[in-house]
């Protein structure tokens, strides 16, 4: 820009900017919409656990390709002082590793099934909630 405006004259310039400017911005809005549309998460749904503690389950695109990714979270519910966790996410690249359920199977504990038949328990630690491990196939 710098030799743009000592070579030109103020007219050029003024048009050279607006053009390097409006072709910036377009760049910008193409990559962010092109961003949005492959990387938006839909909600899918809640379970709820014992109280304050529900899983939400959350569902976008993996990467550019058709393949899905299940995303599962606990949440223990406080008002201000709510906290939410990774728990899991499931990439159904691969057919059986496609996310299924998932349920609670105690007041501390939830199991994550897939579609293959395989659960993947997951302990929640008592007083925080916070899941001691986490559930990964394909992300």
């Amino acid at each position: 820009m710098a030799l743009a405006a000592v070579g030109l004259r103020w007219m050029w310039l003024r048009v050279v900017i607006v053009v390097l400017a409006g072709l910036g911005a377009s760049a910008a809005l193409f990559g962010g919409l092109l961003n949005l549309g492959f990387s938006s998460t839909e909600e899918v749904g809640f379970v709820d656990g014992p109280a304050p503690y529900r899983i939400r389950v959350q569902q976008s695109l993996a990467d550019l390709g058709p393949d899905m990714v299940m995303s599962l979270s606990v949440r223990r519910d406080g008002g201000l002082l709510s906290r939410e966790w990774d728990l899991g996410c499931f990439n159904d690249d691969v057919p059986d590793d496609a996310f299924d359920s998932v349920k609670w199977t105690g007041p501390s504990s939830v199991e994550i099934a897939v579609t293959d038949g395989r659960t993947f328990p997951v302990a929640l630690d008592p007083a925080s909630g916070r899941p001691q491990t986490t559930a990964d196939l394909n992300c």
